[in-house]
């Protein structure tokens, strides 16, 4: 890594799945902690930008964030971003917009989750979708209840590629306002097509008075990559998608190979334990 990339790159943020945590093994990768710890001591802030919301995070990583002190948070594909606690920024669903595609979908007999503030909400399910969700939900209840007329930030959707050009002619897609990004076989994430970790990412930074050439960002799917492409260092794992290595600016080790810290060593960002 260039000495000069090294003193600019003031904030890291990390994917989640895949990333710094295997969704199928139940595994963090072992690493994560030194890399936490090891940037924080060259005053470089470690962050989290995932698909999903905070109170949904693995519990091996839930501990690593709290030794660490990690407390900048991109969830939910920068539907909410939060400093700690705090709301940084949110983009709910308008009520209408949520009825309506919601209709669709259920009518469709597809599985339906809502990401909400405090708890993922189950609409509808298919065995297909809950298998897709049990290694996501490991950790955590999928039995809440919707409240109705509480903010809904992002929907979670049972349905196979092959029903894609179905819900894009149904027009619930809205001629482009909305989107679908997928994570699974079975199941795809819906947000407003400006929705995204960049900027989820783009408000968290504001808050620091940095900018997007201070940002390296780490992922593995297709929801990274605007972060991957637009941040001032992108790196992709090996074990991402492939169409996701094209906008990375470094490829780092397999998750399951300790992709992440071995990367911030390679690049020169921490040093080796």
């Amino acid at each position: 890594m260039s000495k000069a990339l090294k003193d600019r790159i003031r904030i890291v943020f990390f994917d989640i799945d895949d990333t710094l945590y295997s969704k199928n093994a139940g595994l963090l990768s072992p690493g994560v902690e030194k890399a936490f710890l090891g940037l924080k001591r060259r005053g470089v802030i470690p962050a989290i930008a995932t698909g999903r919301a905070r109170y949904i995070f693995p519990a091996p990583l839930e501990a690593v964030i709290a030794r660490t002190g990690v407390e900048h948070f991109v969830t939910i594909n920068g539907q909410l971003n939060l400093h700690g606690q705090q709301v940084v920024s949110d983009y709910p669903f308008a009520q209408a917009d949520l009825e309506h595609i919601t209709a669709y979908l259920v009518g469709q007999g597809m599985g339906v989750c809502y990401a909400e503030r405090t708890h993922m909400s189950v609409i509808s399910m298919t065995p297909a979708f809950h298998a897709a969700l049990v290694p996501i939900m490991r950790d955590h209840s999928m039995d809440q209840p919707h409240e109705p007329g509480s903010p809904v930030y992002q929907l979670v959707v049972g349905f196979q590629e092959s029903q894609l050009a179905g819900i894009e002619a149904s027009g619930i897609l809205d001629h482009g306002r909305f989107r679908t990004v997928r994570w699974h076989e079975d199941a795809s994430d819906l947000l407003a097509t400006e929705g995204s970790k960049m900027r989820g990412i783009r408000d968290v930074i504001g808050t620091l008075g940095l900018t997007l050439d201070n940002v390296m960002a780490f992922g593995d799917s297709l929801n990274d990559i605007e972060m991957l492409s637009e941040a001032g260092f992108g790196v992709a794992m090996a074990n991402g998608h492939p169409e996701v290595k094209k906008y990375a600016d470094h490829l780092a080790p397999r998750q399951d190979e300790d992709g992440v810290y071995r990367a911030l060593v390679e690049l020169g960002m921490i040093d080796a334990d």
